[in-house]
């Protein structure tokens, strides 16, 4: 393992010597505990370490917010549980469709196995494969931050990635049926009155047909959305009560005097 003197260790991670101490001072950077003489030896563990504070303060987080990732990381804490880094995380996802480039370190702290295993590699080609994620060797680029923000969020009750990968996955191909039914109505529209092949010559043809598209579009929207939320609450029902009868059996039966 490489050794660094406090500027070595600046200059290796891009940094100042002035911001090795800061972030020593504020608990974001252990103070090695090995010397020459007056001097603090740091190794690569500490390299690591600034990369990684350098690359979330490049992405907007502020060093309060470091300070939760990097206790949490340390502790093996879920980050959905760190009071103040859940709102201030989620917050800036839901505000952006920007994707969030993450070090690869700090997935497995929030999508790691609830065992404490880390996110498999097949794992993450399957959210790369899904458009979920893009794969930068060190780091994770989520394409869906907000998204990402739902899977931590589960993980906390326990769900592992791959079954939230298995929902996720089948209910995109279920979508992308019910967007292959839309598209095919639209287009047996158009053939329908206008023939086979036809296109529009004209600004307010254009301009017609496109309404009329959008329109399809927030039917299709508001029809997936609305019928999800009334199927989840039938579907709900029924397996609760379903679960509730087999429960009430149970603790009858738990409470039956043994013969």
């Amino acid at each position: 393992m490489a050794e660094y003197r406090i500027d070595d260790l600046a200059h290796a991670a891009g940094t100042t010597t002035r911001n090795v101490r800061a972030y020593q001072e504020r608990g974001l950077l252990p103070t090695p505990t090995r010397r020459s003489g007056r001097a603090l030896i740091y190794d690569d563990s500490h390299l690591a370490r600034l990369r990684i504070i350098d690359s979330l303060l490049q992405r907007g987080f502020t060093t309060a917010h470091i300070a939760d990732f990097i206790t949490s990381w340390e502790t093996g804490k879920d980050l959905t549980e760190v009071l103040g880094l859940q709102q201030a995380v989620t917050a800036t996802w839901g505000k952006s469709e920007e994707p969030l480039e993450v070090p690869r370190e700090l997935v497995d702290t929030f999508l790691g196995d609830v065992d404490g295993d880390p996110v498999t590699g097949a794992e993450l080609e399957r959210l790369a494969d899904l458009g979920l994620a893009r794969l930068h060797g060190d780091t994770v680029e989520f394409t869906q931050p907000e998204l990402l923000a739902t899977f931590a969020a589960l993980h906390g009750y326990g769900y592992h990635l791959d079954s939230l990968i298995d929902v996720y996955a089948a209910v995109g191909q279920r979508v992308d049926d019910i967007a292959r039914l839309m598209v095919t109505a639209a287009k047996d529209q158009i053939v329908a009155e206008h023939g086979p092949g036809w296109l529009p010559d004209t600004g307010a043809e254009t301009a017609a047909l496109t309404k009329m598209l959008n329109h399809l579009r927030e039917l299709g929207v508001t029809a997936v959305q609305n019928t999800l939320a009334q199927a989840l609450d039938r579907v709900l029902e029924s397996e609760l009560s379903a679960y509730l009868e087999i429960a009430v059996e149970k603790r009858s039966a738990e409470k039956k005097p043994q013969p």
